[in-house]
């Protein structure tokens, strides 16, 4: 009898992420930051001129935008204003609509590239489980990664989050071979993967510290000398800072690359109000992210996380390869604590597949029959958790803070709407065309490509609606209760005052008066 072995489940977990990431992404419309970011790359590639969006390195914008570039698609006007002095919303928008009758297409296409990194982190991540511990630890993190609703979320849309998270984890895995095999060849392909992740988000600058911290604990524990880590470490850092350059195109490098930095929080304000659990805040609060960590993953994974902690900390076979998956996914978390901008769990999404990593290790210890039932009873419940958060992932919150028609009274923007659910609004209109809409929403896409007929809502028609239907996205709703607690004027706090009557997607409410 043919026994199923742990390593040819993985490429089918693969497998099983493309589907869902594709069949999902097919009826959501491109969020907030894709068109900024497809076009960007699209520019990056054309001319080699990076003025749009310098908050972001170019490699991830350059994927997602490749297809396009290379594809029969539109290319950006140059002679536009908004390329001329650079807008980068404004000249994507404008590229949209040069695009806007192969608007599935261009999402399709853009978004593509992604699916496959995600194809990659799943193969990847399970040889790297399966080489640390062994058994059936490369399909349980295949396992966990291709249902996670948060990583199919961000995995499935044309931005730089989810790449960023599998660049990383790569990263540290070939961090790891270098460190085992000490080869100069392993220590160019960590070299690469490294200088990859530093292209694809600012957030990969953490290796940094997780390789030193990694390195020291290497050093104790005897198994590699101070003077192999630095020969290394050099070529580690030579190959980086050479890709770099390259991903650059040559031209700017470091130089671009850091004065990068210095716009990410340049368009935040001290006005700007933060929004946690239904209340504006003035300020950021280090625990923004541990919130919406818990409120936003699964409540079976939350379960994985603190019986894996208990296993690793009883068994000392695991605590090595805990190190190598524990040391990132803490200091990505602990860092979040000092971001000033509440823009949502993507922040610290590169956490993910080292937690599952976790979960996935600690499964490999001797249990009790009892407890090794209630760790599978808790993957197959993590695994059931997702199939029913499809296809709406970016609005997903777990049970127990209420689902997905809570999220608007909890947490706002990419946790809940990013412009995602056009489509649906423009399916619910065409099931009731006799009913005129009026539409609040959050996005940068005009709602007109998907075939939304409905009318812009006036500011008069927040304090004093009509009658008619209103069709108001999450983002909007909280901004609403925002202003609300800003001003005092209690009227235009929709969530408070008027009951949806049904929700399109998972981020569009509708409201009828009288």
């Amino acid at each position: 009898m043919t026994i199923l072995r742990p390593q040819a489940v993985v490429p089918v977990l693969a497998l099983v992420f493309v589907f869902l990431a594709a069949s999902s992404a097919t009826n959501k419309s491109l969020t907030w930051d894709e068109p900024t970011f497809i076009t960007s790359g699209y520019t990056y590639l054309d001319r080699s001129d990076f003025r749009l969006n310098p908050e972001a390195p170019p490699l991830m914008q350059k994927l997602v935008a490749l297809p396009i570039w290379l594809g029969e698609f539109e290319a950006p006007d140059y002679d536009h204003r908004h390329w001329k002095t650079p807008q980068q919303v404004a000249f994507a928008r404008d590229h949209l609509l040069r695009n806007g009758d192969h608007i599935n297409d261009l999402a399709f296409w853009s978004r593509f590239p992604v699916w496959i990194v995600g194809a990659c982190l799943i193969i990847s991540g399970g040889t790297f489980c399966t080489r640390l511990v062994g058994g059936w630890s490369g399909a349980v993190f295949a396992l966990l990664v291709a249902l996670s609703p948060n990583l199919l979320a961000h995995g499935r849309l044309a931005t730089t989050d989810f790449g960023c998270a599998a660049l990383m984890f790569g990263s540290v895995f070939a961090f790891w071979q270098a460190i085992e095999d000490q080869r100069p060849q392993k220590w160019l392909i960590a070299g690469t993967l490294t200088g990859l992740a530093l292209l694809a988000k600012y957030t990969s600058l953490l290796l940094g510290p997780i390789f030193i911290i990694l390195g020291l604990y290497e050093w104790r524990s005897g198994r590699i000398r101070l003077n192999e880590i630095a020969r290394g470490t050099a070529i580690l850092i030579a190959v980086g800072m050479a890709l770099l350059f390259i991903g650059y195109g040559l031209q700017f490098g470091p130089a671009k690359y850091v004065d990068g930095l210095g716009t990410i929080y340049s368009r935040y304000t001290e006005g700007f109000r933060f929004y946690l659990l239904g209340q504006a805040l003035n300020k950021p609060v280090w625990y923004y992210h541990l919130v919406a960590f818990v409120l936003k993953t699964p409540e079976p994974t939350l379960l994985l996380l603190l019986i894996s902690v208990y296993s690793v900390f009883r068994s000392p076979r695991l605590q090595r390869p805990a190190v190598y998956v524990g040391i990132p996914a803490l200091l990505v978390i602990f860092v979040s604590s000092f971001d000033q901008a509440h823009l949502g769990l993507r922040r610290i999404l590169p956490a993910y597949p080292f937690l599952f990593a976790l979960i996935a290790i600690a499964g490999t210890n001797k249990p009790c029959r009892f407890c090794r039932h209630v760790y599978i009873g808790l993957i197959v419940w993590a695994s059931l958790a997702s199939l029913m958060a499809y296809p709406h992932y970016l609005s997903y919150f777990n049970i127990l803070s209420g689902g997905i028609s809570n999220g608007p009274y909890l947490l706002e923007d990419s946790n809940v709407d990013w412009g995602q659910d056009l489509p649906a609004l423009a399916a619910w209109e065409a099931a009731h065309p006799s009913e005129p809409v009026s539409l609040r929403y959050f996005g940068s896409v005009p709602p007109h490509l998907y075939g939304v007929k409905a009318k812009k809502m006036t500011d008069n028609e927040v304090i004093s609606p009509i009658d008619g239907v209103y069709a108001i996205s999450a983002h909007s709703l909280v901004y609403f209760r925002k202003a609300a607690l800003q001003t005092g004027r209690q009227r235009v706090d929709w969530l408070s005052r008027y009951q949806p009557f049904e929700r399109v997607g998972g981020s569009i409410y509708l409201f009828r008066f009288p």
